[in-house]
């Protein structure tokens, strides 16, 4: 499995996993364009299927050194739980190399189907950070700190 720069041609994958996603992160209607600038920007990464065709999941990085952040990840429902996400994670860690700190927005405690993501970013030594609103809706800042 390894997590690559996405394409044009991957838009379309790309849309089937916000559908899917749309009703946990909340709605997102100008992701086409946000994903077609970060992929002008070499800054949309996707894991895909064995022969190329399908997005299992997708990951979009912002800011830079010294802040850099995880803007956006999501796996497809029939990809959960093979790794996957922590192949995106991973290879957005090895691209932010850079970056002191590296901050992503995710689920608070109570979403339960939240849940999965923040173990991720755990295990990957992220620590839950400040409650924020983002976007409106209310989400938990995890940061992976490279300060000695």
């Amino acid at each position: 499995m390894r997590a690559e720069l996405a394409t044009t041609a991957d838009v379309a994958s790309w849309l089937e996993i916000v559908g899917e996603v749309e009703p946990l992160f909340g709605p997102m209607p100008d992701f086409e364009a946000t994903l077609l600038r970060k992929i002008g920007q070499r800054a949309a990464l996707c894991v895909r299927s064995g022969d190329l065709t399908v997005v299992l999941g997708g990951i979009v990085l912002g800011g830079g050194a010294p802040w850099g952040w995880i803007r956006w990840l999501a796996v497809r429902s029939s990809a959960r739980g093979i790794g996957v996400g922590q192949c995106l994670v991973e290879e957005a860690i090895r691209r932010l190399a850079t970056s002191e700190t590296i901050s992503v927005d995710t689920f608070r405690e109570e979403n339960v189907e939240g849940q999965p993501a923040r173990r991720l970013y755990e295990r990957l030594g992220f620590l839950s950070g400040p409650l924020v609103q983002a976007e409106g809706l209310p989400r938990q800042r995890y940061t992976l700190s490279r300060l000695a």
